[in-house]
């Protein structure tokens, strides 16, 4: 598990291109980050090739999710 600022960390657990399951939780109230599994595994719909939910930080087709947008501040 690790801990990143959605608004600054660009990976693939929180891209909405990328379908997997990586149990984004808010990490405390107000603090605007979102705790996550860095094992995770997925698949990038955009090359098609299987990512680990940490991978992707210097993705240019990175989109944050709902989901993590939710945390976001």
């Amino acid at each position: 598990m690790t801990t990143v600022n959605p608004n600054t960390h660009k990976c693939c657990a929180l891209c909405k291109r990328w379908e997997g399951d990586a149990g984004l939780t808010n990490q405390g109230a107000g603090r605007g980050l979102v705790r996550f599994n860095t094992s995770a595994r997925g698949k990038c719909v955009v090359t098609k090739n299987n990512r680990i939910s940490n991978e992707g930080t210097g993705c240019k087709d990175f989109s944050i999710s709902p989901e993590a947008d939710r945390y976001r501040l």
